[in-house]
């Protein structure tokens, strides 16, 4: 190859053609390439190689290394990446059209470990800055590639050189099926970086599925495609040719230029003779001398790789739009089960549940085995007596009560909750997102304190009710009535009066419980009135379903939180906005 006199500076060049659309298409991808930034799929965690999450790495690459670059300066330098399978020869391609040795090659895999940017020295100002491929660290030229593994990682190696026309740069890009992961991955994004594609195989190779990929992706992204078949036998041109030429049709590549390059001896440095390479490097000077050419195919391959772009920023907004949908079926799943717990917790409050067992026996002691529903034909002034009596007699009588009643709503709160967290559990580890999700939860999953929140909760009812009684007992008349029933008596009456619905009660239970509640009212209504004990019966209700809605809701937002925390509403907006903006363009540079 001859260098080419015309240079060009990055600040003389032109954007595309209305750089009213190329400036907004930048700030486009500028936005978008954050939104990816920010994106998470949730099974990538657990798998790296999640193609949505390859998909999504690729776009950012995309946007920085190639898309954002050429529309802001489209007469820059063609990037022309050498590609191709193990062993298929483009280190030594590279360096025999350079006359010179300046990426490694030979038998041990991979040689290729740094990519090698080779370029006319006239041209350093495109290449040694960040305007391209800006996550490659820049290393000088030195003859070698380094050997230090952290000095290979994620760097270009930069190489000047007079031989490579002004106009365009050579990279010779790591093996795309190489056995080192990292290799592979940059060999791909250093191709979605390219101008051109210069891809070299070989005769016994050039079938091979993996590289027909990266074809069939060029041929999507309508880039110029230049085959190199390296290592043709002698004689086996006119078979092999033809089959070539087909693939390459089938696959909307039909215009490419294809090099055949003979099966022969390389010469004391490893190159090959000057006279097989001679038509590659004819094909380069004129391309690097005909600008109108060089700004052809980058406009092609912009407008194909914007529309490619396009085609990939949809396919994640719909994989992105079906994870969400998942992640909001899990959270209507979490609500629908802890609204459950709520609804059993409801139904004990109101069934009748609540005045057996202990608190049943409790309440007898309370209200002396009997003795008021043997008075309840009299007056209610005596039987407001009697139970003062009783509280003068048996200070502790309410407690014990208050306490029966606090075991028992306690019990409902941390099984209810319980069985809801466990009912979760399963369901979770039934789908990969639940699986993933369930990792990110506390173990063990609800609070360690769990029941004595669930004690709280109900003492803090209590007090409540204490609390309410005093204030509707603040006249001087009600006060003195109070007084001889004590506040906290009359707080365990009302509660008995909130659990006294009798549909759960049946027998004995119903005679004792349902009666001796209905004493209780009358007694309140002695002290209160009949609507106020009305509406502190449904105040009291009201404050204890509130009081287990914050319980059974503080431990559902553990299941919620993990949910919440995954959803990313704004970047599925700005995946649609992206989509929406190119499609009301409807055309490309």
């Amino acid at each position: 190859m001859e260098a080419n006199s015309e240079s060009r500076s990055a600040g003389s060049a032109a954007t595309p053609e209305g750089s009213g659309y190329a400036l907004s298409t930048i700030r486009q991808l500028a936005s978008l390439s954050s939104v990816l930034d920010g994106l998470t799929f949730l099974l990538s965690a657990s798998n790296p190689t999640l193609p949505s999450e390859i998909l999504r790495t690729k776009t950012i690459h995309q946007i920085a290394d190639y898309l954002v670059p050429r529309l802001e300066n489209l007469h820059a330098p063609l990037l022309i990446v050498v590609g191709g399978s193990t062993g298929a020869g483009k280190s030594t391609l590279v360096n025999s059209l350079l006359g010179e040795t300046i990426s490694a090659s030979g038998a041990v895999r991979p040689t290729t470990r740094v990519p090698v940017l080779a370029y006319n020295p006239s041209d350093a100002s495109w290449f040694e800055d960040r305007r391209i491929l800006p996550a490659l660290r820049r290393l000088s030229y030195s003859g070698n590639q380094p050997d230090d593994a952290n000095a290979k990682a994620q760097a270009v190696q930069l190489a000047p050189h007079a031989k490579v026309p002004s106009g365009i740069a050579i990279i010779d890009a790591p093996d795309i099926d190489s056995i080192s992961d990292e290799n592979r991955a940059l060999a791909a994004q250093l191709l979605n970086a390219a101008d051109l594609w210069i891809f070299v195989t070989t005769a016994n190779r050039y079938a091979d599925a993996l590289p027909w990929d990266l074809l069939t992706e060029a041929g999507a992204r309508n880039i110029t495609v230049s085959i190199v078949l390296n290592r043709v036998p002698a004689g086996a041109q006119t078979e092999i040719l033809p089959d070539l030429e087909r693939l390459l049709r089938d696959r909307g590549l039909g215009s490419s230029a294809v090099h055949v390059i003979q099966e022969m001896e390389l010469d004391q440095q490893k190159l090959l003779p000057q006279a097989l390479t001679q038509p590659i490097s004819n094909w380069l000077d004129s391309l690097a001398g005909d600008a109108q050419e060089r700004k052809r195919i980058a406009l092609q391959t912009l407008d194909g790789a914007l529309r490619r772009s396009v085609a990939d920023v949809n396919e994640l907004y719909a994989e992105l739009k079906d994870q969400e949908a998942q992640l909001q079926e899990l959270l209507l799943g979490v609500d629908q089960r802890f609204d459950q717990a709520m609804d059993v917790v409801k139904s004990a409050l109101k069934d009748g549940t609540l005045l057996r067992g202990e608190i049943l026996a409790r309440w007898q002691d309370f209200v002396g085995a009997g003795e008021l529903l043997r008075g309840i034909e009299g007056s209610v002034g005596r039987i407001r007596d009697r139970i003062g009596s009783f509280f003068s007699g048996r200070p502790l009588a309410s407690n014990r009560v208050e306490q029966a009643i606090e075991t028992g709503l306690h019990a409902i709160f941390v099984a209810e909750i319980t069985e809801a967290a466990d009912n979760l559990d399963r369901v979770w580890r039934t789908t990969p997102i639940g699986q993933e999700l369930s990792r990110a939860l506390p173990t063990p999953r609800l609070p360690a304190d769990l029941s004595e929140l669930a004690s709280r909760s109900v003492r803090e009812w209590q007090n409540d009710i204490l609390t309410m009684i005093r204030e509707e007992g603040a006249g001087k008349r009600k006060t003195a009535r109070m007084a001889a029933f004590g506040v906290n008596g009359i707080a365990v009456i009302l509660m008995v009066v909130v659990f006294a619905s009798t549909a759960g009660l049946t027998g004995l239970e119903l005679g004792i419980a349902g009666g001796s509640a209905v004493v209780g009212q009358k007694l309140l209504e002695a002290i209160f009135g009949e609507d106020a004990v009305r509406r502190m019966a449904a105040r009291a209700s009201g404050m204890l379903e509130e009081r287990a809605r914050e319980l059974i809701n503080a431990n559902a937002d553990v299941y919620r939180n993990v949910i919440r925390s995954c959803q990313q509403p704004e970047e599925l907006e700005g995946l649609a906005e992206f989509i929406h903006a190119q499609g009301q363009k409807g055309h490309h540079v």
